[in-house]
């Protein structure tokens, strides 16, 4: 497959417009955890350690793969390792291990096992980029005319979020092995389809479900971007380990970084 390189200037572009326009537009990002859930499945591995995690019932995986195909083709872009491979910034991110690096280098069969046939792809950081000061486009000035709904187990971004857009609504859901399924996973897709529009923009950070909602949200006509751990740090103030000789946090904004040279721009 002929797979389009998007860039972060795309990215954004495509988000302002789908917000300013009301059109529905998701971006959803697997990464590679999402890689590992989809080889264990295919290969018949045990799922019991990201059930207990993701608060997830094992007999909801059938389910959550198939959704994972419906919305990873149906959005606008879904996130690829090809970019970690050619370019120079983001292939310096801490070494992982072997296995995960042999699994980010098969990605593209990966995909196809599950069956996505998405050629529209981003980087597996994006989450982190649109919130970048050295790129030449991000979101925090379309943030500022907005109202945003965060799907998060942290309810202190409501209170970091505000400063900078037009209105901030979170929707709360338990962290790792908080039971996310059975304490409000129904609950929210129902929520979800009463009020997708409501709200300018969704961020969503939920884990393995937060892929299916956020693809609900789009499929309802709202714009939802899965920015995963960016609110872990945005609320901790800490980067992880996989990400410290790439990323630093802002100086100047709240909610900002720079990544790689702060000298270099990144388009």
């Amino acid at each position: 497959m002929n797979h389009n390189k998007a860039s972060l200037s795309q990215v954004v572009n495509d988000i302002e417009y789908s917000v300013n326009k009301k059109k529905p537009f998701s971006l959803i990002r697997f990464g590679d955890g999402g890689l590992k859930l989809i080889e264990r499945y295919y290969n018949g591995e045990s799922l019991d350690s990201i059930s207990n995690k993701e608060g997830i019932p094992l007999s909801f995986f059938d389910e959550l793969i198939s959704g994972w195909k419906k919305y990873a083709n149906e959005a606008n872009y879904i996130d690829s390792p090809l970019f970690y491979m050619g370019d120079d910034i983001f292939s310096k991110r801490n070494k992982v291990s072997t296995k995960t690096k042999n699994l980010m280098a098969r990605w593209e069969e990966i995909y196809g096992k599950i069956g996505f046939t998405n050629p529209n792809i981003c980087n597996s950081e994006i989450g982190f980029m649109l919130f970048t000061e050295n790129a030449k486009r991000n979101l925090i000035d379309l943030l500022g005319f907005n109202s945003v709904c965060c799907i998060t187990n942290f309810h202190e971004a409501r209170k970091i979020l505000l400063p900078y857009v037009d209105g901030v609504t979170i929707k709360l859901i338990p962290g790792f092995f908080g039971d996310f399924y059975n304490v409000c996973y129904e609950s929210l897709i129902a929520e979800i389809k009463q009020e997708a529009t409501k709200y300018n923009l969704w961020l969503v950070g939920a884990g393995e479900l937060g892929r299916l909602l956020t693809g609900l949200i789009k499929e309802h006509g709202g714009v939802a971007i899965d920015i995963g751990k960016v609110f872990d740090v945005w609320v901790n103030r800490k980067i992880n380990k996989r990400m410290k000789k790439i990323l630093r946090l802002s100086d100047k904004h709240r909610l900002m970084f720079t990544i790689g040279d702060p000298s270099e721009t990144i388009n």
